[in-house]
């Protein structure tokens, strides 16, 4: 570890946090932590920090913290895979698209590291927002084509059985590590340093290579059909189908009208207007007077031969049907 020239005396420098800063694919769900203060070093500025470990996964392979807090906001990347948090993409890949290259103002140095690491916490402290200008721009065309929208949990998986690659594995179904045999590449050769700082990166120089094959997003057309309802005016009724019915007549309903004294007493003016204001649809007009059907009177029977033959002798005249008019 540098060593350290500390204006603050009461200020060890070292990062003490209670949560770490993760990206979706290392944190999962349903996982427990182990905590350690001061356990290891920063790969990036060389301080103790707390490391949090766990295991995202029952096939998957334990995961610790790489760098502190104050280098993954720097940067804006999570603690473990060092990849963008917004769009899960290399430092050199979005660096490079967005054509801002942040490795000049981050020093290298040992004492210059340490000491923009303890201004950086200083401004954080105060509120102070710092020049890093990470998730405030807009994406670039590049960085739309290769973001990664969901979580690639591919990652976790638990490393190749180095037994296996021997052919002395002798735990079988039960070993914890994959059995394959990976061919070296170019993509196996990689630093943590080179990944932060966003330089000589295989990773990130096969997803440039990768961008520049596909085609651009401008160069698509997109339509879009619209699914919905009509209007509530195509929903009325057309007004020559509408049909009146009988009990629809506010004379026989109760409905208050100024023209209930007589068929004479009607005001003046538009009688159709003011009829038509009592229904619903104001484009259909009401039944006319004297179009209704006739009053029927209810049907009763007619008495039986005995109860006839019975008023017969005794002189009574039957009773009268109920509704029959007198």
């Amino acid at each position: 570890m540098a060593h350290r020239f500390s204006r603050d005396p009461e200020d060890d420098g070292w990062e003490r946090s209670d949560l770490p800063i993760l990206c979706q694919s290392c944190l999962r769900r349903y996982v427990r932590m182990t905590r350690a203060d001061y356990d290891d070093e920063c790969k990036v500025c060389t301080r103790p920090f707390t490391v949090f470990r766990w295991r995202p996964g029952q096939d998957a392979r334990y995961k610790k913290t790489m760098i502190c807090r104050t280098c993954s906001k720097i940067k804006h990347v999570c603690q473990v895979c060092l990849l963008d948090l917004d769009y899960g993409l290399p430092v050199q890949v979005r660096d490079t698209a967005s054509s801002t290259y942040s490795g000049d103002y981050v020093p290298k140095s040992d004492v210059n590291r340490e000491y923009y690491a303890e201004e950086y916490d200083r401004k954080a402290r105060l509120g102070i927002d710092y020049e890093s200008s990470y998730g405030k721009a807009q994406p670039s065309d590049t960085i739309r084509k290769l973001q990664r929208t969901a979580p690639y949990y591919q990652r976790n998986r638990a490393p190749p059985c180095r037994f296996y690659a021997r052919g002395i594995c002798k735990r079988g179904a039960e070993c914890p590590y994959r059995h394959e045999i990976l061919v070296a590449g170019e993509l196996s050769r990689q630093n943590i340093r080179d990944r932060y700082y966003g330089v000589n990166d295989p990773v990130a120089a096969k997803l440039l290579r990768k961008a520049g094959e596909m085609p651009s997003l401008a160069s698509r057309q997109q339509a879009t059909a619209y699914r919905g309802s009509p209007p509530s005016y195509y929903n009325s009724p057309h007004p020559q189908s509408r049909t009146s019915y009988p009990s629809m007549n506010p004379q026989r309903m109760g409905a208050q009208v100024p023209y209930q004294e007589g068929f004479n007493n009607r005001p003046s003016g538009s009688t159709d207007a003011q009829q038509r204001k009592h229904y619903s649809y104001q484009n259909s007009s009401p039944p006319s007077q004297g179009n209704y059907p006739p009053y029927h009177p209810p049907y009763v029977p007619s008495p039986s031969p005995d109860q006839q033959y019975h008023h017969q002798r005794t002189g009574l005249r039957s009773p009268p049907a109920m509704g029959a008019q007198s």
